[in-house]
C-alpha cells in the first residue's frame, strides 16, 4: 500500500505543481477582500468553486489533452499571464483600495509615468507569494508530463468543468432565486452583485479571481451598451419627471463674464490654509464656497472620470473602464457647447500631451475650440509639471486671454503624486518655497503642501496678471477638485488629516472680485457643478442632467458614491451587514432607489449615446 501511495505521488506530484501555480494568483488578492459578512460562507463557497473549475479545465487542457510540448507552452503562458495580471491588481488595490477592469489596461501606458510610486506597494506578502509561485512554475516546466487517456471518449471529461462553469453562471442568476434586485440590501446580495457585475471588489468576491477576469473579458468584448428605444424612452420619461429648473435668485448673475475653470489636482481640503495656500483661502472665503462638495471615483483615471463629470454633467458608468471609450459620444449640452452657443471662445490647458488620456480627441468633442498642452508654449516637459510656470508663461497667459468672452478649462497637476520622494517637480517647488519646509510635519504631508503651494501660486500669479489687463472685474474663477489625494501612501495619515469628514470632500468654489462672500454646506457632487454653472450664467436650459443646481433654494442637496453610499441633509448612508432601524428603512430605501434610478439613466444616456440616437 505504501509503494502504491509513492509511486502514485510520483507520476502526479507535477499535478499538484501545476494546480499550486494557479492557485496563488487567486490566492494573493483573496487577502485584499474578504473582510466583511458580505464574503462569509456562501461567497467563499461559491468563489472557490469557479476557481476550482477553472483550474481543472486548465490543467485536463493542458496535460491531457494537449501534446506535450505544446501542453507546457499553453500552461506557461496562461499561469504567466494570471500572475502578472495578479501583480497588477494587487499593486492597484494597494492605491485605489479595489481592483481595476480590464478595460482599464488602456490606460497602462498613462500609469507607467508613476511606476515609482506604485513600487512602494511591493510587500513581503506579495513578495513571498510570487518567489513561490517562481519555484512551483519551474518545476511544473522541468517535471512536465502528458497523461495519456485510455481512449477518445476520455476527453470528455474535459466538458465537465465546461459545463460546469456554465451550469454555475446559470445558478448565479438572482431571478431562479427570486432575490429582488431593488431591495435596500440589493448590493449585498451575491446573485444580484454577480448578475450586475459592476461593483468591481463584491464582483471579485463573488467569483474569484479567474470567473472574475473571463467574465469581465466577456463583457468587455461582447456585452454592448444593450440600449434601445425603451431606454431612450425611459430617460425621456424621467427628464420629463424631473421637469425644467426654476430660475433663482442666482440666475444669470454672472452672465457674460469671462470664465476661468480650473480643475485642481489632488487639492484636498487639508491643504487649504492661510499658509500653503493663502490665494485659494481668500477667494473660498470672498466667493461662492462649496463646502460639502464630493467627488467620487467613477471609473477609472480619476482625473480623466472628474473632467468628463464636470463637463458633460454625468458620471462614467460604473461598468465602464474609461472616460476616454466616449470619445466619439454626442455631448451637445456639454459646458463648452453651451458656453460656445453664447459666442464664447471655448479652450482647454493642460501640461501633458493631447494623446494623454486621449484629451486632444475628447476635449474637442466637448466642445472646446482646442486642447493645448503647456508644451506648445516653449516649456519643457518638466517645467510645465509645475503650474506656476505655466501662468507665467506669456504666450499660455495670452492664448487664454486673447478672446473675449472666453472660457478656458484649465487642470492643474503641482499637486499630483508622488510625494514620498524628491522628484524633478518636487526639488523645483522646494528650491521656490524653502520657507515651507517643515521637519516637524511628516515628509509625505509637507511635501504635499509645498506641491500645492505651486498651485496657489498659479491662482495668485493670475488673478494678478488679469487686474493687470484690466480683466479681472469680469472673469469668474471657478475652481474644484478632481480627487482626494489619495497618493499619500500613509493612509492613516492621511485619514488623520482629513478627520470627521468623508474622504470624497474636497474644495469647490466660485469666485470674482467684489461678489457677496456665500458658503453653501448642502451635500453636492461634482455632476452639480454644470447646472450650477448652467444658472450661474444664464446658459441654455434645454439639457437636462442627474445632477442639479445646488443654488436652487428647493433643492437640499444630495450626493451618492461608487459603493452605492450617498450624503443628503439629514444623513450619510453607506451600504453595511447591519440593516437600517425600522424608522429609516422606507427612507433609506427611498433614496436607494434615488441612487439606482440615477445609475441606469446614466449608463443608457453615455453607453448608448442618448443625445445622437434618441
Amino acid at each position: 500500500m505504501k509503494e502504491k501511495i509513492l509511486n502514485f505521488i510520483k507520476n502526479y506530484y507535477v499535478i499538484a505543481l501545476a494546480v499550486v501555480s494557479l492557485i496563488l494568483p487567486d490566492v494573493l488578492l483573496r487577502g485584499l477582500v474578504g473582510t466583511s459578512v458580505f464574503s462569509g460562507a456562501y461567497v467563499e463557497t461559491v468563489s472557490w468553486i469557479f476557481t476550482t473549475l477553472w483550474i481543472l479545465l486548465v490543467v485536463f487542457g493542458c496535460m491531457f489533452l494537449l501534446k506535450k510540448h505544446i501542453g507546457r507552452v499553453v500552461f506557461l503562458l496562461f499561469a504567466g499571464a494570471a500572475m502578472v495580471l495578479s501583480i497588477c491588481q494587487y499593486v492597484y488595490f494597494g492605491i485605489f483600495n479595489q481592483f481595476f477592469w480590464l478595460k482599464s489596461i488602456a490606460l497602462a501606458g498613462e500609469g507607467a509615468h508613476y511606476f515609482g510610486y506604485a513600487v512602494k506597494h511591493l510587500d513581503t506578502k506579495l513578495v513571498l507569494c510570487v518567489v513561490l509561485w517562481v519555484v512551483s512554475l519551474i518545476f511544473t516546466a522541468v517535471k512536465w508530463k502528458r497523461f495519456p487517456l485510455p481512449g477518445k471518449r476520455w476527453k470528455l471529461l474535459g466538458l465537465i468543468p465546461i459545463v460546469a462553469l456554465l451550469g454555475m453562471h446559470i445558478y448565479m442568476q438572482p431571478e431562479l432565486h427570486n432575490d429582488r434586485m431593488d431591495t435596500w440590501d440589493s448590493w449585498n446580495k451575491p446573485r444580484v452583485v454577480y448578475k450586475r457585475f459592476n461593483d468591481v471588489n463584491k464582483g471579485f468576491e463573488t467569483t474569484g479571481f479567474y470567473q472574475f477576469t473571463f467574465y469581465d473579458m466577456f463583457k468587455t468584448l461582447f456585452g454592448g451598451n444593450n440600449v434601445d428605444e425603451n431606454g431612450f424612452e425611459r430617460v425621456n420619461e424621467y427628464f420629463e419627471r424631473k421637469g425644467a429648473p426654476v430660475p433663482n435668485d442666482y440666475t444669470a448673475m454672472l452672465e457674460g463674464k469671462n470664465v476661468i475653470a480650473v480643475m485642481m489636482e489632488s487639492m484636498d481640503t487639508w491643504l487649504i490654509d492661510k499658509k500653503y495656500t493663502p490665494t485659494l483661502h481668500h477667494m473660498m472665503e470672498n466667493g461662492i464656497h462649496f463646502s460639502n462638495y464630493n467627488a467620487p471615483f467613477f471609473g477609472t483615471g480619476f482625473t480623466l472620470s472628474s473632467e468628463f463629470a464636470f463637463n458633460t454633467g454625468f458620471f462614467v458608468p460604473l461598468s465602464s473602464g474609461s472616460a476616454s471609450g466616449f470619445s466619439t459620444n454626442y455631448f451637445p449640452y456639454s459646458l463648452a457647447h453651451l458656453f460656445d452657443e453664447k459666442g464664447y471662445t471655448a479652450r482647454s490647458f493642460h501640461f501633458n500631451n493631447p494623446e494623454f488620456y486621449n484629451r486632444g480627441i475628447m476635449h474637442k468633442n466637448y466642445g472646446y475650440e482646442r486642447y493645448h498642452s503647456f508644451t506648445e508654449f516653449g516649456l519643457t516637459h518638466g517645467e510645465a509639471q509645475l503650474d506656476s510656470n505655466a501662468i507665467l508663461n506669456d504666450a499660455v497667459y495670452q492664448k487664454m486671454t486673447e478672446k473675449q468672452p472666453f472660457f478656458n478649462f484649465v487642470i492643474t497637476y503641482s499637486a499630483h503624486l508622488p510625494y514620498n520622494k524628491i522628484n524633478t517637480k518636487l526639488a523645483e517647488a522646494m528650491g521656490k518655497y524653502p520657507h515651507l519646509l517643515d521637519e516637524d510635519v511628516p515628509s509625505e504631508l509637507n511635501h504635499a503642501q509645498i506641491l500645492a503651494a505651486d498651485t496657489d501660486e498659479f491662482f495668485r500669479i493670475l488673478l494678478e496678471r488679469l487686474e493687470q489687463d484690466g480683466l479681472l472685474e469680469n472673469t469668474v474663477i471657478v475652481g474644484f477638485t478632481d480627487h482626494y489625494a489619495y497618493g499619500v501612501s500613509d493612509k492613516e495619515l492621511l485619514n488623520s488629516c482629513k478627520g470627521e469628514e468623508l474622504s470624497y470632500r474636497v474644495p469647490a468654489f466660485v469666485y470674482t472680485p467684489g461678489m457677496k462672500p456665500l458658503e453653501i454646506d448642502k451635500p453636492m457632487m461634482t455632476i452639480d457643478l454644470l447646472p450650477t454653472l448652467v444658472n450661474l450664467f444664464g446658459l441654455s436650459t434645454d439639457g437636462r442632467y442627474i445632477g442639479n443646481d445646488i443654488l436652487d433654494p428647493g433643492n437640499p442637496g444630495f450626493a451618492y458614491f461608487e459603493n452605492w453610499s450617498w450624503l443628503d441633509e439629514n444623513m450619510y448612508f453607506k451600504p453595511s451587514e447591519e440593516e437600517p432601524v425600522t424608522d429609516d428603512m422606507v427612507y433609506v430605501q427611498k433614496q436607494n432607489q434615488r441612487v439606482k434610478e440615477s445609475m441606469e439613466i446614466t449608463d443608457i444616456v453615455v453607453l448608448g449615446d442618448y443625445y445622437k440616437n434618441r
